[in-house]
């Protein structure tokens, strides 16, 4: 039986956490760059700025602030930060790309009901629930307070359970919408390998972080995936071919 609460394994556990916050900075940092093409457009007015954009170079943006933080916090060389600030800052910027990413996901979701006026309110309503959630998250942890919603005594609803019910609620929405769209259309296509996918791989994402939680084994494994679904929440909540259909004049990009 593992110790998990072993001195030498949770300083282990500290080095593999640190080795992979600079990884995923590399990683994303790499990938940001390649597909900048976006950004690089709309700064020299070659793409038209549409709404759904708002919310795709947030989370782009967003997600790297939080992988330079998580460098700057973990680097072995002397930096006079305030701890506490810098947490709340990550945490901050976190829930920006969390919303933002979760945001690209619902609005495949809204272009399968374009039809349906009452459904595109619901998506709304979660969408701005979902927001609150993050915003009374950082409220509270500003303020030291622990955020957690019991049932019974026995359930922690956290951000990651919340996030994972809003998801389950959009893969929901996404599939019924399909079956009513013709299989032939390529927005169809788009959104079953943009949609359908994603959305479940992040259900997944988020189940993970639930379950870790709940196990409690240490402070550090109850955090250690958090940055890689994050890291991956981002990038497939953010491929750009799944916006193109609702932004005009981008037949010059790839996805």
């Amino acid at each position: 039986m593992v110790d998990w609460n072993d001195p030498d394994l949770e300083a282990k556990l500290g080095v593999l956490l640190e080795q992979l916050l600079y990884a995923i900075l590399g990683l994303y940092g790499w990938e940001y760059i390649r597909s900048s093409h976006v950004e690089i457009a709309l700064i020299r007015r070659q793409l038209p700025f549409r709404w759904p954009l708002l919310s795709y170079i947030t989370a782009r943006l967003s997600f790297l602030i939080v992988t330079i933080l998580h460098a700057t916090q973990s680097s072995p060389f002397y930096t006079n930060v305030d701890c506490p600030s810098m947490n709340f800052v990550i945490l901050f910027w976190t829930n920006i790309a969390i919303g933002c990413s979760t945001t690209n996901l619902m609005i495949r979701t809204w272009l399968i009901w374009k039809t349906s006026y009452l459904l595109r309110l619901l998506l709304v309503l979660l969408s701005l629930g979902h927001w609150t959630l993050l915003t009374l998250c950082a409220a509270l942890v500003l303020y030291g307070t622990h955020v957690a919603f019991m049932n019974t005594g026995y359930v922690m609803m956290s951000t990651s359970g919340v996030a994972m019910s809003y998801d389950l609620a959009l893969l929901i929405f996404t599939i019924i919408g399909l079956l009513r769209m013709p299989s032939s259309s390529a927005l169809w296509k788009t959104l079953v390998k943009q949609g359908v996918i994603y959305f479940v791989l992040n259900f997944l994402a988020n189940l993970i972080l639930l379950v870790l939680n709940r196990l409690n084994l240490n402070p550090i494994m109850n955090v250690i995936f958090g940055m890689p679904a994050r890291l991956h929440l981002t990038e497939w909540s953010s491929r750009f071919s799944a916006l193109r259909p609702i932004v005009k004049g981008l037949s010059c990009f790839s996805s």
